[in-house]
């Protein structure tokens, strides 16, 4: 990684000359200056955003990254770490990938070199190598609820697989047997492990998943097409008579979906949803689903970043775990 002192030796110019040229403080001849970025841009020299920050005793700013902000997951996990940040002095630059890696990448190379303390994402995929080199331009950053083998220090994980099978487990207990599931891409591990949870319980109990009760890369923010996969889903014949959704926002599609058809929730299909949103509790019936702990969350990622910022060091993070909600939307059917 280039240094300040490797441009001043290229360019031939003193370290200060070049660092006046890079904040624009002072006067230069444009011949000066052009010499100079063009040493900057050979060498690829980004300046240490941490340092600039720490002489400058600006306020300092953290760059959450999400996939998206219309999954109302997401704005909720936003408003903790905002309110975790504040309190340690930082203030969050927001940015929405969207689900495209490539959008991602470009978001992150931007990122460096620019004024930024520290990087929370959650990643759109399993690739993160574009992640990984914030490290080369002494970058803290997290992952939130990812797991790379590679990079596992810097994940802050949850137990998705102990948490979906106790929903699953659940349902099993109720009385429900024929049980299907509806997923988003396994690009993402977090889904995976959800679905590896799901079968984990059903196998104790020596249920078999048949493969066409389940529902893969699915995603709930297209309204076009994910609700009409829904609806062809739900009117198959020996549909199951209870789904878990990877999140709430599968499920309040399946829910829109039994609406359409005229299906009741939980006495023609029970669902179970995964984040525990907002509007969990406003749907009716109202939805049982995994309680993420949103805050213990944004807690961990702030305090992991604040942490390397004060001592250059990382620390090691827990594995967080989630419980069931449960509400009304999970038909008991022993009592049939």
């Amino acid at each position: 990684m280039a240094t300040i002192k490797d441009v001043a030796k290229k360019c031939g110019y003193s370290v200060c000359t070049v660092s006046r040229a890079l904040s624009g403080k002072g006067y230069l001849k444009e011949e000066t200056k052009q010499k100079i970025m063009a040493a900057v841009e050979e060498l690829g020299y980004r300046p240490n955003a941490l340092a600039v920050n720490l002489k400058t005793g600006r306020r300092q700013t953290l760059a959450l990254i999400l996939p998206s902000l219309t999954n109302i997951y997401y704005p909720k996990l936003e408003k903790y770490l905002e309110a975790y940040a504040t309190e340690k002095g930082y203030i969050i630059y927001l940015n929405n990938t969207e689900y495209n890696l490539e959008k991602e990448k470009q978001i992150v190379d931007n990122l460096i070199g620019m004024d930024i303390a520290g990087v929370i994402i959650t990643p759109t995929s399993g690739e993160h190598a574009h992640i990984m080199k914030l490290a080369e331009y002494n970058i803290p950053y997290v992952y939130l609820n990812r797991y790379f083998e590679d990079d596992v220090e810097h994940c802050l994980q949850m137990d998705n697989k102990t948490a979906a099978h106790d929903a699953v487990d659940y349902m099993i207990k109720l009385g429900h047997k024929h049980i299907g599931g509806i997923f988003q891409s396994f690009d993402n591990s977090t889904y995976r492990d959800r679905y590896e949870g799901m079968l984990a319980a059903m196998e104790e109990h020596g249920l078999d998943c048949d493969p066409g009760n389940v529902m893969f890369d699915v995603n709930p923010e297209d309204t076009g097409r994910t609700p009409a996969r829904i609806l062809q889903f739900l009117q198959k014949p020996g549909r199951p008579e209870a789904i878990f959704a990877c999140n709430d926002m599968t499920a309040f599609n399946i829910y829109r979906a039994c609406y359409i058809l005229g299906l009741r929730i939980p006495e023609h299909l029970s669902v179970f949803g995964y984040d525990d949103c907002v509007m969990a509790n406003f749907v009716t019936p109202p939805l049982s689903t995994v309680s993420v702990p949103v805050k213990q969350i944004a807690s961990q990622a702030v305090a992991f970043i604040h942490h390397y910022i004060e001592t250059g060091e990382g620390q090691e993070m827990p594995i967080l775990k989630a419980s069931l909600m449960i509400r009304n939307s999970v038909r008991n059917r022993n009592l049939d």
